[in-house]
């Protein structure tokens, strides 16, 4: 039931709007969780509204109840977007996270290729070749949750697409290249009209539907490493500079006696249990 206070909630952005449960509700269900459980989450969370609440602390709110009273991956599903956000500053970490799900997806990937276009050379974030179709894609990370990626950085992804595009010979060109522009967060609709206007792929965190950055990270399993609360944030900062951006990559690492100067015992077997009951496939 809506909570009958007037209860207005300060959004990442500073904007204000007023609370909604079904959204909440929402938000829960697409983690995975159970309708006792959802419900459950949510009348704890009533308790700690208050007008001008913001949605970081309605998400601690509810995080802190699930770490609690969920299943492991249903909880940490709903971390999924802020774990995400941690991996920053940098882009880098996010730019193999990316190139790791398509590889599940059957793409052979590069990261940070040096590409020679038609009048100057690009630095591609990531290209993935699959079949007879090649692209080249520009992941824009943000690790503010209200900021949203603007006309201007599609308008410079598609352009620069174009250059890479006219030096292979354009549509004269057997193998079918295509541009993508990836970001963590949420574009304008701006950037929406015109991706759909010329053809540029666009992916959010949740957009397309069924086949959104959340979705593409649940259904391939890769998770990020900063889900895992159990490593100490000065080491988590340590494997994302390493590349260890996923539970699949550091699992290999531990396996693989890569991390003993660096994670302890305890750690490595918390680790090695959370990260079975995270991933689908964390091999």
């Amino acid at each position: 039931m809506q909570n009958l206070r007037p209860i207005n909630v300060i959004k990442a952005s500073g904007t204000t709007e007023p609370y909604s449960e079904e959204k909440v509700i929402r938000s829960l269900a697409s983690s995975g969780l159970s309708l006792d459980t959802t419900s459950r989450a949510v009348d704890h969370l009533r308790h700690h509204l208050k007008p001008g609440i913001s949605t970081d602390a309605i998400y601690g709110h509810l995080f802190s109840f699930l770490h609690q009273n969920a299943p492991v991956n249903n909880y940490f599903n709903y971390g999924l977007k802020r774990a995400v956000m941690a991996m920053g500053p940098s882009g880098f970490p996010f730019e193999i996270l990316f190139s790791d799900i398509l590889k599940m997806d059957g793409y052979r990937t590069e990261v940070g290729v040096v590409t020679q276009g038609k009048c100057v050379t690009h630095e591609v974030d990531v290209i993935a070749l699959k079949k007879e179709e090649k692209n080249y894609i520009e992941c824009k990370f943000h690790n503010n949750p209200g900021h949203k990626t603007d006309i201007q950085v599609a308008l410079y992804t598609h352009s620069r697409f174009l250059d890479i595009d006219n030096a292979q010979g354009g549509t004269n060109n057997p193998v079918k290249n295509h541009s993508w522009l990836v970001t963590n967060t949420k574009v304008t609709s701006d950037v929406e009209s015109y991706c759909n206007c010329v053809g540029q792929k666009v992916t959010t965190w949740t957009y397309p539907k069924g086949k959104s950055l959340q979705d593409m990270i649940v259904s391939s399993g890769l998770h990020p490493v900063t889900l895992l609360s159990e490593v100490p944030k000065n080491k988590i900062k340590f494997l994302l500079d390493l590349g260890i951006v996923t539970c699949s990559r550091l699992k290999t690492a531990i396996l693989n006696n890569q991390t003993h100067d660096l994670l302890d015992e305890n750690e490595k077997s918390l680790i090695l249990k959370n990260i079975a009951s995270i991933c689908k496939d964390n091999g």
